[in-house]
């Protein structure tokens, strides 16, 4: 009897020996799959930066605008650069002017660049990157007009304006001016037919669209009737402000910045 005990104490010890062994090798083999599991997760999130959604409204050449389906602009390369320098991939939407504070303040973007002059009205509703780009505010008149030479000369007449921009505030400023808005580019296309008589837009945007010939028969003063400038747009409290902001000083430190302002501007950056 006591031999047949020895004899199902070793035989059950054996099994337990081996299952032991068993359930370390399967362990082992959890673990290390596990590891390589993590360790590939890791090494995809290391080689795929994160993606942000910007919007903006490519109507208004040349910061942003469509060319044969394509999206283009300062504004773009600009964005690209900014994303590459700071570590995350942009993807644009195209969204109208108007409807891009709204937006932002809804949280449907991760930021927005459409040529946005930072204002304090705007800055209430949305938060602002470090600026980027210095222009203004212009008087447009057909080329063979000689009666307005200044802002004065614009009280009581009729002017265009583009719609949320900087210089339709500026229109109500102007005693007893009939104003009216459209969409980016048709103020100024509105002052070519002659259905308005004066068009208040950014300088860098009409001094282009009048080199390039997309409008005729109009001209600019030389006075700037504000000095304003561009920044990227978020929502408040968005972290991405600062990573932008470092993606941004990073591509002026460069010199990546100077190279895209003068491929879409044939010049050196203007100072700010």
């Amino acid at each position: 009897m006591t031999l047949y005990r020895d004899a199902f104490a070793a035989r059950t010890g054996l099994m337990v020996r081996l299952l032991a062994t068993q359930t370390r090798q399967l362990l082992g083999v959890a673990t290390i799959s596990m590891i390589a599991s993590l360790s590939f997760g890791a090494l995809a999130s290391a080689q795929d930066p994160v993606e942000l959604i910007f919007a903006t409204d490519p109507t208004y050449p040349p910061f942003e605008y469509n060319d044969n389906a394509t999206l283009v602009g300062f504004d773009i390369d600009l964005m690209a650069a900014i994303g590459k320098a700071a570590g995350f991939s942009v993807k644009f939407e195209s969204v109208p002017f108007s409807g891009i504070i709204p937006a932002l303040k809804a949280g449907t973007y991760d930021g927005a660049i459409a040529a946005i002059s930072a204002t304090e009205e705007r800055a209430k509703s949305i938060a602002f990157s470090k600026p980027y780009f210095k222009t203004g505010i212009v008087i447009v008149v057909p080329e063979a007009d000689e009666s307005i030479r200044q802002e004065d000369d614009l009280k009581g007449k009729h002017i265009a304006v583009e719609i949320g921009s900087v210089g339709a505030t500026k229109a109500t400023t102007i005693r007893d001016a009939k104003i009216s808005t459209y969409d980016t580019p048709n103020s100024l296309l509105e002052l070519a037919a002659g259905n308005v008589e004066a068009a208040l837009g950014d300088a860098s945007q009409v001094q282009y669209a009048i080199a390039t010939g997309q409008v005729k028969g109009i001209k600019v003063l030389p006075n700037l009737l504000s000095t304003d400038f561009y920044v990227i747009g978020f929502s408040h409290g968005s972290t991405n402000v600062d990573l932008v902001n470092t993606g941004l000083q990073k591509v002026l430190d460069s010199g990546e910045y100077a190279k895209i302002y003068k491929r879409w501007f044939k010049d050196e950056p203007v100072k700010f």
